[in-house]
């Protein structure tokens, strides 16, 4: 289902319950490889983060291409603007969230910029410059939270939050086992 176009994700519980709004629908979603495609982090990994610092610093204003979950956003976004056009924006069911563990000042304008040329919104944008998302999450109580790395996803759990895990982009790799590790007869 994860192929190209295809909107994919692995639901999983919370490890405990977090009351959630009853009166308001919250999403939350990483940027890379959700939102957006995962260009930057196959960065990160092939060069580190200076050279990430770098590249996001001389692409500004270069929108980075959309990832699996844009049009999961199109469409919220399309709902809440029916409420704005008739001036309810206030009283408006849904509620969206963009939690990266980008950094404002350095590679935060981006991912902004990209949203802002493709017509689309959050109603916030967290950058959490490599912090866990687990805590924040607790603060805002969404009712889905959508990650591409599995450690964000059980730090959501641990938190209360249902967490949704898309296996898209270079962090779903499977690595290969160190110099002089024994593979198992299933793993590739």
């Amino acid at each position: 289902a994860s192929s190209p176009g295809i909107a994919a994700a692995t639901i999983f519980s919370p490890s405990r319950d977090l009351e959630v709004s009853e009166k308001q629908l919250r999403v939350a979603f990483d940027g890379d490889a959700v939102l957006f495609s995962d260009e930057s982090e196959q960065i990160v990994k092939a060069h580190g983060l200076d050279m990430f610092f770098e590249h996001e610093k001389a692409h500004e204003n270069k929108p980075l291409a959309q990832g699996p979950l844009k049009g999961f956003l199109e469409a919220l976004g399309k709902l809440q603007k029916k409420f704005y056009s008739k001036g309810l924006r206030l009283e408006c069911p849904i509620r969206t969230y963009l939690v990266t563990a980008r950094s404002a000042a350095s590679s935060g304008a981006r991912a902004l910029k990209t949203l802002r040329s493709w017509g689309l919104e959050t109603d916030e944008a967290l950058f959490l410059a490599g912090a866990p998302k687990g805590p924040l999450l607790r603060k805002i109580r969404p009712h889905i939270f959508f990650d591409d790395q599995m450690f964000h996803v059980e730090g959501a759990q641990e938190m209360g939050a249902v967490a949704a895990h898309v296996p898209y982009g270079v962090a779903q790799k499977h690595k290969r086992p160190a110099q002089g590790e024994r593979q198992s007869p299933n793993s590739k």
